[in-house]
């Protein structure tokens, strides 16, 4: 979620060109991190890429180097300073709703008019706000501020939808808390959300068909200060057909194997998990997620296992028995 303030006036000079305020706010500040490795080939000349390299027997280093958080929604902002128009990337592969108000205003209008709502698709850029003073002559001057959430808040789940274990089906693997679960799964974005015992780099498998949304890979570490790593759990967010969004959570690091904007199958692997943010051992998080007017809320679902609708519960076997 990111917050932004723009401010406008014409009260000083050098505001007419467009004094713009931002304060984003990134998910926590985590930390990233990526692989890089390095070597020195036959010619001394030193090499580096991000990716293991598979065409040298000389001796390769390997090192993580802290990255800056990926920033998926930017502002840009155009026209004149007496007809100024606000719009949105949304670099995400699926929608976002973003609310708007104004956080003071005099002697200007705006369209929309706010507070309002809009929601944006993935991969777009949508203008989301056009201001004017009312009379120019006289002093004006605004600042407003959004967010955004994920999904689009129309959107309504599918009851009969089939989500298919996310591991392999041969597997037996149990499930360490489930909806409602008193450690973690208290709030209404993970009420409904499992978490199910599965060794570091097992396969992940998409629950459901649907397109990647988004992907966080690049943390690494994990412990249950809630502080310092309750926001750095590698995960995938895909949406599917009705609206509904799926996240896997707790991933490897860099084990993440689709892109934002992918579409994927039922079945198909797209991570491998591991022991990522604010974990106390080896699992993968798994929830559906809704937008409820500008709220994220888990939903409610079943796997279908043998063609049995199963509600998974804290400690059911799930799997192969």
């Amino acid at each position: 979620m990111t917050t932004l303030n723009p401010t406008h006036s014409n009260r000083r000079r050098c505001a007419l060109n467009g004094l713009l305020a931002l304060l984003v706010l990134l998910p926590g500040g985590a930390v990233e991190a990526k692989h890089i490795y390095s070597y020195r080939d036959e010619s001394g000349v030193m090499h580096f890429s991000d990716s293991p390299p598979t065409d040298t027997s000389a001796e390769v280093s390997e090192q993580l180097i802290d990255v800056d958080p990926k920033r998926l929604v930017y502002l840009r902002e155009d026209g004149p300073t007496n007809n100024r128009r606000f719009s949105l990337w949304n670099g995400y592969g699926g929608p976002i709703e973003v609310l708007m108000d104004f956080e003071d205003e005099s002697n200007v209008v705006s369209e929309p008019r706010l507070p309002g709502t809009l929601v944006i698709p993935g991969m777009q850029l949508s203008q989301v706000l056009q201001v004017q003073p009312i009379d120019e002559h006289q002093a004006w001057t605004y600042r407003f501020s959004y967010r955004y959430v994920h999904g689009d808040p129309n959107a309504r789940p599918d009851p009969e939808a089939v989500y298919r274990l996310p591991f392999d089906e041969a597997l037996s693997l149990r499930v360490d808390q489930g909806f409602g679960g008193k450690y973690s799964h208290g709030d209404a974005h993970s009420f409904h959300a499992v978490d199910i015992s599965m060794d570091e780099g097992t396969p992940v498998r998409a629950s459901r068909a649907g397109v990647v949304m988004s992907v966080e890979s690049d943390f690494y570490g994990a412990g249950t200060d809630i502080a310092k790593f309750g926001d750095r759990a590698n995960n995938i967010r895909i949406v599917h057909s009705d609206g509904t969004m799926a996240v896997y959570a707790h991933l490897a690091l860099e084990s993440v194997v689709v892109g934002i904007g992918a579409h994927v199958g039922a079945g198909e692997v797209i991570a491998k998990s591991g022991n990522t943010g604010f974990s106390s051992g080896p699992h993968l998080h798994f929830v559906i997620q809704r937008n409820s007017g500008g709220t994220l809320v888990s939903v409610p679902f079943a796997f279908t296992i043998g063609g049995e609708r199963v509600t998974p519960t804290a400690g059911q076997v799930l799997g192969a028995k």
